[in-house]
């Protein structure tokens, strides 16, 4: 016989050297008689059946007073993937049993060589009826893989193919690593195991579960890496649909750049009910989906479907029960180098998002008890709460922001409420709110955020009411002095991630003013924000000063500018620095011996020139004016004063009256951090400082 064709499915076309022999035996041709019994032999040169291959073919059927006997044995199998080839086939069957109704052995035993896959004298039970052309095979797992458990394979015209299994231990890093694996996976994994229950109907309702036990993978670059992973998955149903149950339930993963601890957080479990999936169109539809992180998080979305080139549509509502949680695990990594990658969260919100070809089309969200504090000190809020509602085509409706208490750089904003709406690119205030700060505050008449193509376009006017400076240096930890910072704030621009603001602020501080313009901040929350203003100093008091920072007494007035600070990290890098008694100030100008003492160690080259008498003798002298001078560049001032000497000197007091006292420079490269750390030793009164 050369070749037979037309078996139904891949099992069919293994069992079918076996079927074919059994039903054929009363038609060999070579019988003999043996002692006690009837000896049947048949030679099959192939096999051609479907999906089945096979070659050098034999089987041996013996009648015996014992009962009936079969020895198949096959020199070469070729069998569907991922089985493939099979060598040195054998099959016994001690027991066989022929009837009219069919065919049935309950004790056979397999061998045969498939490489990596061996079959050695394996147990199985085979039954076959006649009149329905069923098929039944059952046996225990041959050990594949390091697994254990047992399998039922069942086939019928009319239902089709029924497959179970139960295997136990399956080894994971055997399984990766063998070529019958038809998936790459992008891991390698380092140890684990795996139980598979399986209920396949070809016709029919068909159920799988998989769980995971103490699984370890990492990729090449360690970028991916997990430990102790348990997890479980399950799948069920049929053509109509399907209903997937997932979730890891124990261990770590890092994903680069996210880190889980699901022992520390709880279970990621997935559920989506009414699965259906189409490969050749690229999509995919889920009647229902739910998501949950442990207690912090929950997701659940309704008509979910997802098609290529159409994106993802459907409904999506989600709550956040702890929300520091998730933003430890989820969001901090992501927003790492940004204003705000360094928080210490807390609170919850709720929402709900429509989605239509993968973009937002309605969102609405609602939060209480949010907390976020910044590890750096620079901002941070408490108790705050709100809801807001969008819409990518009209205005939403009205929403509000509360906030029990806030700071920015330890300026502190006490508790205060906000009516906004969403706007389909941005946000805008609908009432006017005031931000109370200390005894004053913060007025916002108006305020808006609208996203362009280049970035966020800010609108804002408002104004600072008066604010008292004695409590504000308080809390900021500046010498403590009296007076008032308000002013009107026509604009503040958002460019390109720069804050201007446009428009004066006026503070009334010792008696004077200083009026600060062209202000503006790059990088306000980053690690390295610069400010730059200029300012306008009119006639403090120089008394009133000298006694807030406690380096003496001096009775007059100054005025002056600062023009083009430029502050990075809040520390002055680039200004031109003005500071003189005014020409028209008729007022008393006195300064005191320890102020002369304090100027002269504060400017380390500088000197002192008076009557040793003078000095001995009184604690106050007269000036006809002082000032000071400095373009600062980096780290360097070029110092001069009121003015300047035949040897190069320049005069920062200049004597008047008497007794009188002059104070002169000679260095005028002065190193600017060495300025600034001489005046907190002299503020602290620690003494001189030593050179």
């Amino acid at each position: 016989m050369r070749a037979l064709r037309g078996a139904p499915g891949r099992m069919a076309a293994a069992a079918a050297p076996v079927l074919f022999l059994l039903a054929g035996a009363p038609m060999a041709s070579d019988a003999a008689t043996t002692s006690g019994g009837i000896q049947l032999d048949l030679q099959i040169e192939s096999l051609l059946r479907d999906d089945l291959d096979a070659r050098g073919l034999s089987t041996r059927v013996q009648w015996t007073r014992d009962g009936l006997s079969l020895e198949i044995r096959a020199e070469r199998v070729e069998l569907p993937d991922p089985v493939g080839t099979l060598r040195q086939l054998r099959v016994e069957c001690d027991d066989l049993r022929v009837s009219r109704a069919g065919i049935q052995c309950d004790a056979a035993r397999l061998w045969g060589d498939a490489g990596d896959l061996a079959l050695r004298g394996e147990r199985v039970s085979l039954r076959w009826g006649r009149e329905a052309g069923r098929l039944e095979l059952t046996g225990a797992w041959p050990g594949w893989f390091g697994a254990r458990g047992d399998f039922r394979v069942q086939h019928d015209a009319s239902r089709g193919w029924d497959v179970r299994a139960d295997l136990r231990g399956i080894e994971l890093t055997a399984l990766t690593a063998s070529p019958r694996l038809p998936l790459e996976l992008p891991v390698q994994l380092g140890q684990g195991t795996a139980d598979v229950v399986l209920r396949w109907r070809e016709r029919g309702h068909a159920e799988a579960t998989l769980r995971v036990h103490d699984l370890a993978f990492s990729d090449d670059l360690g970028l991916q890496a997990g430990e102790e992973l348990d997890a479980r998955l399950r799948v069920a149903g049929d053509g109509g649909g399907w209903d997937v149950e997932a979730a890891v339930t124990a261990g770590v993963v890092f994903v680069d750049p996210w880190f889980v601890d699901l022992d520390a957080e709880g279970p990621v479990t997935l559920e989506a009910r009414g699965v259906v999936a189409d490969a050749d169109a690229g999509s995919v539809r889920t009647d229902s989906l739910s998501l949950e992180y442990g207690a912090a998080a929950a997701l659940q979305g309704q008509d979910l479907a997802f098609a290529s080139g159409h994106g993802l549509e459907g409904r999506i509502q989600g709550e956040v029960a702890a929300l520091g949680v998730i933003y430890d695990t989820l969001l901090s990594p992501w927003l790492v180098g940004t204003a705000l990658g360094e928080l210490d969260v807390a609170g919850r919100l709720a929402g709900e998002i429509e989605l239509e070809a993968s973009g937002p089309r309605y969102a609405r969200v609602a939060w209480s008890g949010v907390e976020a504090q910044d590890r750096r000190g620079r901002f941070g809020l408490s108790g705050s709460g709100g809801e807001l509602d969008w819409s990518d085509t009209v205005p939403g409706g009205a929403g509000r922001i509360e906030v029990d208490a806030a700071h920015v750089y330890g300026l502190p904003l006490d508790a205060f409420s906000a009516s906004v709406r969403a706007r389909p690119q941005g946000l805008e205030l609908l009432e006017a709110t005031e931000i109370p700060i200390l005894d004053g505050g913060l007025r916002v008449g108006a305020f808006s955020v609208q996203q362009t193509e280049t970035g966020p376009d800010v609108q804002f006017q408002g104004g600072i009411r008066a604010i008292s400076l004695e409590p504000l240096t308080e809390v900021l930890g500046w010498p403590r002095f009296s007076g008032q910072v308000a002013g009107i704030i026509p604009r503040v621009r958002l460019e390109d991630g720069d804050l201007n603001v446009d428009g004066r602020l006026l503070v009334q501080v010792f008696d004077g003013e200083v009026i600060l313009r062209d202000l503006y901040i790059h990088d306000l929350f980053g690690y390295a924000p610069e400010l730059g203003l200029s300012t306008q100093i009119q006639r403090l008091d120089l008394e009133l000063v000298t006694r807030a920072f406690d380096v003496g007494r001096i009775q007059g007035r100054l005025s002056g500018h600062v023009n083009d600070l430029v502050m990075v990290d809040w520390s002055p890098v680039h200004m031109d620095l003005e500071l003189m008694t005014p020409m028209d100030d008729p007022g008393r100008r006195r300064i005191s011996q320890r102020a002369v003492e304090n100027i002269t160690e504060l400017g380390g080259g500088l000197q002192a020139a008076a009557s040793s008498i003078f000095l001995r003798l009184f604690e106050n002298f007269s000036y006809r004016r002082l000032g000071f001078r400095c373009e600062l560049r980096g780290d360097v001032c070029t110092a001069s004063g009121v003015a300047d000497r035949p040897d190069g000197g320049f005069v920062l007091v200049q004597g008047g009256g008497l007794p009188q006292i002059q104070v002169i420079g000679y260095n005028r490269r002065v190193d600017w951090p060495e300025l600034i750390n001489r005046l907190a030793v002299i503020q602290a009164g620690e003494g001189p400082v030593v050179q």
